[in-house]
C-alpha cells in the first residue's frame, strides 16, 4: 500500500469517526475537551504540533519525489491540518478562548457541529482515497 493511500485511509477514518468517539461513546467529552485545551498551554502541544508539521513536510517531500499519480489530492487535504498546528503553536490563547466559548454556549453544540463537519470531510477524504488509489 502506498503512503498516500495509507495516509488517506487513516486520516479519513479518524475524521469520519470523530463524532462517534467524541460524542456517542458514554463519557463527558466537554470536560475532556476543557481539560485537553486548558487555559495554560499543555506541554505536549508543542511536540505534537511540530510532529504534525513534520509529517506534512514529509508528505510534500514524498509527493515531489515519488511518482504517485493523484498524490496532490491527499497532500493538499492533509496539509490543511497545518492551520490548527500553527494556531496551537503561535496563537494558543485565542484558540483556547474560542474553544471555551463554544463549550459554554448551548452545552457545546458548536463543538458537535464542528465534529459533524469533520466527519463529512473524513468521508470525502475516504471517497477520494478509494477513487484515486
Amino acid at each position: 500500500m502506498n503512503y498516500f493511500k495509507a495516509l488517506g485511509i487513516i486520516f479519513g477514518l479518524l475524521a469520519l469517526l470523530k463524532p462517534v468517539y467524541m460524542h456517542l461513546l458514554p463519557w463527558d467529552e466537554n470536560a475532556f475537551i476543557e481539560k485537553f485545551y486548558s487555559e495554560k498551554r499543555p506541554p505536549w502541544i508543542v511536540p505534537v504540533a511540530l510532529f504534525g508539521l513534520a509529517l506534512i513536510g514529509l508528505t510534500w517531500y514524498l509527493h515531489f519525489t515519488l511518482d504517485v499519480p493523484n498524490s496532490i489530492y491527499i497532500t493538499i487535504l492533509f496539509s490543511l491540518t497545518a492551520v490548527k498546528a500553527l494556531t496551537l503553536l503561535f496563537d494558543y490563547g485565542r484558540f483556547q478562548k474560542m474553544v471555551a466559548r463554544m463549550l459554554r454556549k448551548d452545552k457545546g453544540r458548536d463543538i458537535v457541529l464542528i465534529d459533524i463537519g469533520a466527519s463529512i470531510i473524513g468521508l470525502v477524504i475516504l471517497v477520494i482515497t478509494f477513487q484515486v488509489y
